[in-house]
């Protein structure tokens, strides 16, 4: 007898069920984007870009800015992401819309990119929470530590391994319990929260709170000790203007904001999406706005009054706040760092950023230092500490940890509906289709991602020097994958009304054709400037066409592209396969896969 001619797609029904009501779509939302990014963001990029106080408008950092700046384009790139999938909502997101709006190579190669950069930072993410453990629980702890293996790349690595095993396998028992588990990642932590906005404002009200829990926390190190290593060692050097400070922190505030149209990727397991998935987008975005508005404004502001120097430098008004940002994270003169604080200044033989070394100072000013990087957390941890409020310290510190944490789940589901949205099309193994009876996960696509986080933890880890030859699996290299992923999804609304006219006029939410337009083309702008930033910090990409570009930066930049050539590479077999297996591909990607 002759064989049948297979269907269009894996089979009839994927399998999976609409459990994600609104407020779950709106807390995947908002535990995928609100964890490691606002806690660090407006130090950490303060620090690469020191800008004095009396050129900040309003008094308020760039960050608070670019947070501002890049919150409106979060609400209407995601709006137009949520509109789009709305009108074809199944698991994979944009995926789905961009293969049969766009073209399906473009979809393909997008959906592929994407994945990776979910599954890569799943991996990130599970060697951050042990990062964080160390971070908060030293602060908790002061003057005690929580040990060193916090910072043993080994024991990062194998941790954030772990985590990421311990999540997958909590997946495999399907949505509804994975949900519980996400619920309670975000109360408590969100609870914990009102903690970190009430020792903001007790720092900003009473300066000498922070001034008692930095010198607590630091071994009896002052904050104006800090500030005066941080004026001797280039921070006025490095300063900037306020259009460069902000140039340079929209980068970090695009980073803390991605993710923000998760729940877009689950269509195909939101009830209603059809009706509701736009307004949950657009709803997560502002609520996001609003906390990283709040939080990049009061913990810079508690830490502005700190340690006030206006003599140094006569023009210009420095704090604590400025001077430990450069201190964590900005361009220090290492060199005339040791010299100020009187110890051996040779880089080559010590390190940059040695604070072990600096911490064996004969100057009482420094000696015995235990230095912790900033985190807007932090301050409010070290506040509590100043004022005596030891319990909240802990408290603020499992807050952070849980921040980080809640992150893991979203990724997790983001990437392994994208891997099973493809492998429903029959362009991946069609094993990765697989969807479980009893608990309704897709248990390989599941699977596949977790694996694919792993050299991920390496690169975070710094485990046996891999983060500097994996660039392409780290934060920024995600992020292009990310950004490139969100321009073309807004392409795919702008583009519905006009090359997918049926599906567009059976949309159960309304809009007339020139807003989709009108809306899409917006949107793309913001996804395409989102890219831009992501692009613009990384010229490791260009290490192939550049002379004498360090090693690690080639082979960094032959990952990214070759993560590129796989997936064209991809396509072309699984097209050419299907085709000759009689599958009608053409249509295939004209249809809207089954429920």
């Amino acid at each position: 007898m002759p064989s049948s001619k297979p269907g269009l797609f894996a089979r009839e029904a994927t399998g999976l069920v609409r459990e994600i009501g609104f407020t779950l779509g709106v807390i995947i939302i908002l535990s995928h984007v609100v964890g490691l990014g606002w806690q660090k963001r407006a130090f950490q990029f303060t620090g690469y870009a020191p800008l004095p106080t009396n050129e900040m408008p309003l008094g308020l950092p760039a960050m608070f800015w670019a947070f501002l700046v890049c919150g409106i384009i979060v609400i209407i790139t995601g709006y137009a992401a949520g509109y789009v999938a709305a009108a074809m909502p199944r698991s994979g997101g944009g995926y789905v819309t961009i293969s049969r709006v766009i073209h399906p190579s473009i979809g393909y190669i997008s959906g592929w990119l994407m994945f990776l950069a979910e599954a890569f930072s799943y991996g990130l993410i599970g060697v951050a929470v042990f990062e964080g453990i160390g971070i908060f629980f030293n602060i908790a702890l002061a003057p005690s530590t929580v040990g060193a293996w916090v910072q043993d790349p080994t024991m990062l690595f194998i941790g954030g391994v772990v985590i990421v095993w311990i999540f997958a396998i909590i997946a495999l028992l399907g949505t509804k319990l994975y949900g519980r588990l996400m619920e309670v990642l975000f109360y408590i932590p969100a609870a914990i929260t009102v903690i970190f906005f009430a020792m903001w404002v007790a720092g900003i009200m009473n300066p000498s709170a922070v001034e008692e829990g930095v010198k607590t926390v630091f071994n009896n190190v002052t904050a104006q000790s800090l500030v005066n290593l941080a004026l001797n060692s280039g921070m006025i050097d490095a300063k900037t203007g306020f259009f460069s400070a902000f140039s340079i922190a929209l980068g970090g505030a695009f980073w803390a904001y991605m993710g923000w149209y998760a729940t877009t990727f689950l269509a195909g397991e939101v009830k209603e999406a059809n009706k509701k998935l736009a307004k949950i987008v657009a709803v997560a975005g502002l609520i996001v706005m609003i906390i990283y508005l709040l939080a990049s404004s009061l913990s810079a502001l508690s830490a502005m009054n700190v340690a006030v120097d206006t003599t140094t430098d006569p023009d210009n008004q420095w704090s604590f706040y400025q001077a430990y940002s450069f201190l964590s994270y900005g361009s220090v003169n290492w060199t005339a760092a040791y010299e100020y604080v009187g110890v051996d200044p040779n880089v080559t033989k010590y390190g940059e950023g040695n604070w072990t070394h600096i911490a064996e100072s004969t100057n009482p000013e420094f000696q015995g230092i235990n230095f912790v990087s900033a985190w807007s957390t932090g301050i409010a941890s070290m506040t509590a500490v100043g004022m005596g409020l030891g319990v909240l310290a802990w408290l603020i510190a499992l807050g952070g940890v849980l921040w980080v944490a809640n992150d893991i789940p979203p990724f997790l589901l983001v990437a392994s509906r994208t891997f099973f949205a493809m492998s429903f099309d029959r362009m991946m193994p069609e094993k990765f289709s697989y969807v479980s009876e009893r608990w309704h996960a897709p248990v390989w696509s599941i699977i596949i991602t977790a694996v694919f986080a792993v050299p991920a933890c390496m690169a975070e880890a710094k485990f046996a020097g891999a983060d500097k030859y994996l660039a392409f699996a780290g934060v920024v290299g995600t992020d292009i994958f990310d950004a490139l992923f969100l321009t073309l999804f807004c392409v795919s609304c702008m583009l519905l009304p006009l090359e997918r006219k049926e599906i567009y006029e059976r949309a159960a939410i309304k809009h007339s054709i020139g807003t989709v337009v009108g809306l899409g083309f917006i949107a793309t702008l913001g996804g395409a400037f989102c890219l831009y930033e992501f692009v613009k910090e990384s010229p490791w990409i260009w290490s192939l066409f550049t002379t004498g570009a360090a090693i690690e930066d080639v082979i960094s930049a032959c990952g990214f592209l070759g993560c590129i050539i796989v997936g064209i590479l991809l396509y072309v077999y699984y097209m050419y396969r299907n085709t000759t297996r009689g599958i009608d591909m053409h249509t295939l990607y004209l249809s809207i896969p089954p429920e």
